[in-house]
């Protein structure tokens, strides 16, 4: 038989659960297997065999300590033998909430083996009132969340037990129903009998060496197997425990004294601080017997994790499959043990706040006690503030993680070109510019009226007459009041309460092609070869820039309002002083085209020659980078800059090929490529949500990306899109 046991008959400081071989195929087994005892008596037999290492978990040699040590195991294998299944559980959990990490993967190594695949379908044969329920683990539910994935779960699956407290763990292994009582036989006093024979033998048959039943008090009687009963197939292979020699014989006496304690030394253990207010309860009932007592003195203050081990490794060999069961429960418990719910919450948002937003929105899925602590708006706020944000954050914001969301939904919509596009027709001519502010848009045309739109919905909310030539460039200045320069050679200041034009400044001897505004000032430029810079509440005119030699079609100025920057066809781009109007830098920027767009941000400026878009650093006034894919010359452009350290960032282009594409300036190449109008694109204006494009068949168009909704019918990719005309 494998897993045979040299059973000796020396003396008493020999251990019981001396084993030549543990189990079959165990890794500590290095002695052949004995059947029994030695014929070989001579004294030079006996000399080897003295110097052969204790054979056991790892191995070592016989000190007076590791005597006392086996001494102690041949009586606690004598303990586990006599208690039936449910005090052997209780002591269990006992020792098991005594045990360390060490002991915890020991155990949880250990009985991997024995809880193979058939182990629920066997156990379940030998103890029907046991219920035998697979454990339900992370690897368990992620196996089957893929097999249903791909529809590859085809195999009938048992109902699987969630643990998550050691209540839990008592509750799935309480038996399901009491044993069946058999009309087989009757005792000597007419009763039938609880036992089943076997018809062909007549012997006692059961599917356990003890079986519980219940007792006239309610409690529970061990029944002992008669010799003719079979041995359970749990405990074929299990090394016997060998004769425990006289707890007072002289030999012992002097290192343990009595193994089991007095009811005084009793009484007195249960005062010890390391018993628990249940473990108390238990002992004075009744329930538990004084060994157990004595059994855990010893594994809390005699024994180090080596000696744990050991024990914990031959414990195992003399439990059936209820009691690995509950082991394997309890282990389930404390590996998958929910951390986060049991710390206090301003320690789990600490711990939490080290994770990526990605792995939160994962994590919130754990449970719903997970993803209210991870809903936590403390939280949120700090991603938002880590995070790059689209979106605005203003001072009253409840809800960080909504914000968050649709933050992340809006870069992602930008990146795969998903939007809705509101269409808006109303001018008669072709449109030349186009400004929004909040949900206002203000829109130029060459029919020279500039109109006022809802941006949302595409209603026209206001008409604004007075110019007497097309209106080339305009800007919100306040939500009611608009900036507008025209080819007539006057910028016009308009009241949105009023419809009527509040301001006309004149200044300029030529059509005005561009207007910039920031803050109190305004640049304007002109076919006159000049720009002028403005002070807007006091309509004043506060320097005229000379020196290009040209006309300038394109200004910008920094958000500080300390330097201008304008383009002209002379193909140079200029750098003056807001505060003096004089020229700090001169920058040929083109060797053959003019210059028909200028866009400055964060110390970087983007201009536009023919097909050409230029990305230079204003500081060091060189070229960093070149974009062509436009097919025609570029008309408009807009450059936003998330990281000048890196140089990241964002831009939008269109042209006379009617391709609106947007950039990702640390790429070569576009990101996406809309071809939203038949004709000429001539003017564009984005945010961070949506974007504005105005064409010379006179339709304006919105591209909304601020969506979240998958529903939404008129959401379309840019790249799918096609002018219905």
């Amino acid at each position: 038989m494998s897993g045979s046991v040299k059973v000796e008959s020396g003396p008493a400081d020999s251990a019981t659960w001396r084993m030549s071989t543990v189990t079959a195929g165990s890794k500590g087994s290095r002695g052949k297997t004995t059947k029994g005892p030695s014929k070989d008596t001579s004294a030079q037999s006996q000399d080897k065999e003295a110097r052969v290492p204790w054979e056991s978990f790892g191995g070592r040699i016989k000190t007076p300590n590791t005597v006392e040590f086996d001494r102690q195991l041949d009586h606690v294998a004598k303990w586990v033998e006599e208690w039936s299944h449910k005090k052997r559980i209780i002591v269990l959990e006992a020792l098991l909430k005594r045990c360390n990490y060490q002991q915890f993967q020991f155990l949880w190594t250990v009985s991997q083996p024995t809880l193979h695949r058939d182990f629920m379908f066997a156990a379940k044969r030998d103890y029907p009132s046991t219920k035998f329920v697979p454990i339900s683990t992370h690897l368990t539910r992620e196996i089957r969340h893929r097999l249903e994935l791909y529809r590859s779960d085809k195999t009938h699956r048992l109902k699987s037990a969630l643990l998550q407290t050691p209540s839990d763990v008592k509750h799935a292994n309480q038996p399901e129903t009491a044993f069946p009582r058999i009309d087989d036989s009757r005792s000597q006093h007419g009763k039938r009998s609880q036992i089943p024979l076997s018809r062909s033998t007549g012997s006692v048959k059961l599917p356990s060496i003890r079986q519980e039943s219940a007792a006239s008090g309610g409690g529970l009687v061990q029944k002992e197997l008669s010799q003719s009963a079979p041995v359970s197939q749990w405990l074929k292979g299990m090394p016997s425990r060998r004769h425990v020699q006289e707890e007072l014989s002289p030999r012992g006496e002097g290192s343990f004294g009595k193994i089991v304690p007095s009811a005084g030394a009793m009484r007195k253990a249960v005062n010890e601080s390391f018993l628990s207010k249940d473990e108390r309860a238990q002992t004075r009932s009744g329930i538990l017997p004084r060994e157990a007592w004595q059994l855990i003195l010893w594994f809390e203050q005699s024994w180090d994790d080596v000696k744990r081990n050991e024990f914990l490794h031959k414990l195992l060999l003399k439990l059936d499959p209820r009691q690995h069961y509950f082991i394997s429960s309890y282990l389930s418990v404390k590996q998958y043990r929910d951390f986060i719910t049991l710390l206090p919450e301003h320690l789990a948002l600490k711990i939490l706040s080290y994770l990526k937003p990605t792995e939160l929105l994962s994590a919130s899925r754990v449970s719903q006690a997970w993803n209210r602590i991870i809903s936590d708006q403390g939280l949120w706020r700090v991603k938002c503030y880590e995070t790059v944000m689209k979106l605005p954050i203003t001072a009253h914001v409840q809800d960080w993680k909504k914000l968050y969301k649709d933050n992340w939904f809006l870069q992602r919509n930008w990146d795969i070109g998903r939007c809705r596009i509101t269409e808006i027709r109303g001018h008669s001519d072709k449109v030349l510019s186009v400004a929004f502010e909040g949900r206002r848009m203000a829109s130029g045309s060459a029919d020279k009226l500039v109109r006022v739109w809802d941006i949302k919905t595409g209603n026209l909310l206001h008409t604004l007459k007075g110019h007497t030539k097309g209106i080339w460039c305009l800007q919100f200045f306040t939500k009611h009041l608009i900036l507008s320069g025209s080819y007539d050679s006057t910028i016009k200041i308009w009241n949105l309460r009023t419809n009527t034009c509040a301001r006309t400044l004149f200044g300029h001897e030529g059509p005005v092609w561009a207007l910039v505004r920031k803050d109190v000032m305004m640049v304007t430029g002109s076919q006159d070869k000049t720009a002028k810079i403005w002070e807007i509440r006091r309509c004043r005119l506060a320097h005229t820039l000379k020196g290009h030699s040209a006309a300038v079609f394109a200004v910008d100025m920094d958000d500080d309002c300390t330097i201008v920057i304008t383009g002209s066809a002379d193909r140079s781009i200029r750098i003056w002083s807001c505060e003096s109007g004089r020229s700090l830098k001169t920058i040929w920027a083109s060797h053959t085209t003019s210059i028909m767009t200028v866009s400055y941000h964060r110390g970087f400026f983007a201009c536009s020659a023919g097909g050409m878009i230029f990305l230079w650093n204003l500081k060091t006034a060189t070229c960093i980078k070149k974009f062509h894919e436009h097919e025609k010359r570029v008309e408009k452009l807009q450059l936003q800059i998330t990281n000048p350290e890196k140089v990241e960032g964002l831009m939008v282009s269109a042209g006379k090929d009617g391709m609106i594409k947007y950039w990702d300036i640390s790429k070569d190449k576009s990101i996406q490529t809309m071809r939203g109008h038949k004709g000429q694109i001539n003017c564009i204006q984005f945010d961070e949500t949506k974007m504005a494009t105005a064409s010379a068949d006179g339709k304006i168009r919105v591209w909304d990306f601020h969506i979240s909704s998958k529903t939404d019918t008129n959401v379309v990719r840019v790249k799918d899109y096609v002018d219905p005309t």
